[in-house]
């Protein structure tokens, strides 16, 4: 009988832990042990950071109390420059942050040997310069720049366009619904809700962006098109997507003084969404990429597969040289913290098989 593997361990050290980083925290201790029997890998997390406090232990985070341990230290980035040296084997940093400036830690990191994991948009949808900067520092020093997450939660939209380009198609278009949150906003005006009330119970169930206004201008949207747009090889910078907002935006002030205001556009949103009815369609917010890439709110068939769709759900409709008359439709839930911490943990999972294969 052949001797049992020693198991090998992945450091994970992580920035972010609001909702969607605390969720994959609970996710990661849930499946440590069945990740370990099934991989051989065993996931430990050295690192947890948020913006005021922190943790870093070498030895790994007892995760069934890490709320406490995370206050004991500095915030921030300060544990990635403490993982040189004081880690033995491969790690990953996972982003579980909506931060900018995050490429020249991104860079860092992969300088230091570790793998990138991230669920935040901007760094993929800044300046194509930082873009660039990114691959190619994931690539010089061979290491894994994974994001799966940051277009369809866990909806496997980039894998399945990636996959179809390096086998030789060629992508023609992709259009759809590509947040979730806006999609619920349309499906629950379509029942007639209030658009103030919706948004609000959007931002509880915690399908928005930390500052909802980010949805709303469409700006969540732009970074999935454009996000896609350079997966496909297009060299665009932010300002080339043509951008509609889902509907008009003060900017001024905190968030919930936004909030407080929204009541008041209540009854132009369910006139316009009642226009739409009275011609047997439907309100959705529509993007595009190909030939370019751009985003707004569209009339559409109540019968289509845009028109259908309901609740969080995002839809991805690809249309390629070999999908050209029946396109590829990936369909499915596109937000919440429950399913973007699980695209994320997907996105971790590939590397410790790629090391468990290769160790």
């Amino acid at each position: 009988m052949a001797a049992a593997l020693d198991p090998i361990r992945l450091s994970l050290l992580q920035i972010g832990k609001g909702t969607v980083g605390a969720t994959l925290i609970e996710q990661v201790r849930e499946q440590r042990p069945s990740v370990l029997k099934r991989l051989g890998v065993d996931l430990v997390y050295a690192g947890i950071a948020g913006r005021r406090s922190g943790a870093f232990e070498p030895a790994g985070i007892d995760l069934a109390r890490w709320r406490d341990r995370v206050e004991a230290g500095p915030g921030g980035t300060a544990i990635l420059g403490q993982a040189p040296g004081a880690l033995a084997g491969p790690a990953i940093l996972v982003d579980a942050t909506a931060e900018d400036g995050m490429a020249g830690v991104y860079c860092d990191a992969f300088a230091a040997g570790l793998h990138v994991v991230t669920c935040n948009k901007k760094p993929l949808a800044g300046p194509l310069a930082d873009y660039r900067r990114i691959d190619e520092a994931a690539r010089g020093n061979r290491r894994f720049w994974l994001y799966e997450v940051t277009v369809g939660a866990g909806l496997p939209v980039i894998s399945t366009l990636r996959d179809l380009l390096d086998s030789g198609d060629r992508l023609e278009s992709v259009e759809g619904c590509f947040s979730g949150t806006l999609n619920y906003l349309c499906a629950s005006m379509d029942r007639g809700e209030k658009f103030s009330e919706v948004l609000a119970r959007a931002r509880e169930l915690g399908y928005t962006e930390p500052d909802p206004r980010d949805d709303l201008a469409g700006q969540d949207v732009a970074r999935k098109a454009l996000i896609l747009a350079r997966e496909a090889g297009l060299d665009l910078e932010p300002a080339d997507v043509r951008l509609e907002p889902f509907c008009p935006i003060d900017r001024r002030g905190n968030v919930e003084t936004f909030l407080a205001k929204t009541p008041a556009t209540d009854s132009g949103m369910a006139r316009t969404w009642q226009a739409a009815a009275a011609r047997t369609k439907r309100l959705r917010y529509v993007a595009s990429v190909g030939g370019g890439c751009g985003a707004a709110l569209k009339e559409v068939p109540s019968d289509g597969p845009l028109g259908g769709l309901s609740g969080p759900d995002n839809i991805f409709v690809l249309r390629t040289r070999r999908y050209a008359e029946r396109p590829l439709v990936v369909t499915g839930p596109g937000a919440g913290p429950a399913v973007t911490a699980a695209g994320a943990l997907g996105d971790i999972l590939k590397v410790a098989r790629a090391i468990a294969r290769t160790s």
